[in-house]
């Protein structure tokens, strides 16, 4: 399976829905899931559009899919799968035919688009919110008796690699940083920033994580993706705790003070 919000409900079901805006998981929950091989949202007319036809290729008993509710202003993810039933790619991978920002599918390939095109006809209830309706088209699709699509063709974007600890530690050639939280100042986040020899070079405060990592780059205080990632991730931790009132320790050491939550790493 790919990336997306969707939930599978009946892997040999012949049925899939794709949904737009003014329609939740919520609104099939009085329809018969039995006939349903996977339901989920949609919202971009690219990326969005190429996982669900990853998706739907990868599962040769779907042979039909519902589009319905309100259309996507802007990104027209409905227009974008609905033009690339019909129409299918043009040499540059762009929906022929679709209206959307940027109907562009560089991560899928021709054999996917064409084997999505053949295996499942599309129900067109764009513009409608309606579970009645819904439930409906969907007695009527149960009743059409449809054998698999041939065999199912799972092509995946990229292999996915499971994220692993660090499998070591290299000191920052440009220096570390303490972050603190000052409780009820106007920019309670503090960052220090310390040469490896101990020396504080620079001191920095801010309301938010992004601000304050923005000015740590544009400082060049940085000179490894690796700590600039936990900065990052300390940051908002520390964002998080101003803004709950929470104790903030940065990585695993601990310290207190009555003005403000400090950890040294």
């Amino acid at each position: 399976m790919q990336p997306g919000d969707y939930r599978v409900l009946n892997r040999t079901a012949s049925i899939a829905i794709a949904f737009l805006q003014g329609i939740t998981f919520n609104d099939f929950s009085a329809i018969d899931p039995t006939g349903i091989a996977i339901i989920g949202s949609i919202t971009t007319e690219n990326l969005g559009v190429e996982h669900l036809v990853k998706n739907v290729v990868a599962n040769p008993y779907i042979r039909h899919m519902i589009l319905c509710g309100n259309e996507i202003q802007g990104h027209l993810p409905g227009d974008a799968l609905i033009k690339l039933c019909e129409r299918g790619l043009d040499a540059q991978n762009r929906i022929v035919g679709a209206r959307g920002a940027r109907p562009i599918l560089k991560n899928l390939t021709k054999a996917e688009a064409d084997h999505f095109r053949s295996q499942v006809r599309v129900i067109d209830l764009l513009g409608k919110c309606d579970s009645s309706l819904l439930a409906t088209n969907l007695t009527d699709l149960n009743r059409l008796a449809m054998p698999p699509y041939e065999s199912g063709l799972v092509i995946d974007i990229v292999e996915a690699r499971k994220a692993e600890p660090a499998k070591r530690l290299k000191l920052d050639r440009a220096g570390y940083f303490v972050i603190m939280i000052m409780k009820g100042r106007e920019q309670p986040i503090v960052v220090e920033h310390y040469a490896n020899d101990g020396v504080l070079r620079d001191v920095i405060k801010g309301k938010d994580a992004a601000s304050i990592c923005a000015t740590i780059v544009e400082m060049k205080l940085v000179s490894q993706l690796d700590h600039a990632a936990y900065l990052g991730r300390e940051l908002a931790k520390a964002e998080l705790s101003d803004t709950f009132k929470l104790k903030y320790i940065q990585d695993k050491a601990q310290g207190h003070s009555d003005d403000c939550d400090k950890c040294g790493a």
